[in-house]
């Protein structure tokens, strides 16, 4: 069997960095923690990094989903993400 590696493509590497900045934040170690702790870290990186990228396109928060559906107020969707 052979194994094939492939480089990780600068996204997922961001997003990666983003998770081990989240995890760092919490104080959490992802390896060890539950299923529902990783989906919910996963979660937060995922909003984060969308919202850093939304804000070095110069876009407002309203552009960015808001995090896990929940209702974001007019005055949020005004501010630069």
């Amino acid at each position: 069997m052979d194994i094939e590696v492939k480089r990780m493509s600068s996204t997922a590497i961001e997003m990666l960095d983003q998770l081990s900045a989240v995890c760092k934040q919490f104080g959490v170690d992802y390896y060890a923690a539950s299923q529902n702790q990783r989906d919910l870290l996963d979660s937060i990186a995922l909003h984060e990094y969308q919202l850093r990228k939304a804000h070095e396109q110069g876009l407002k928060r309203a552009d960015v989903p808001p995090f896990l559906g929940l209702k974001r107020t007019e005055r949020s969707n005004e501010m630069p993400a």
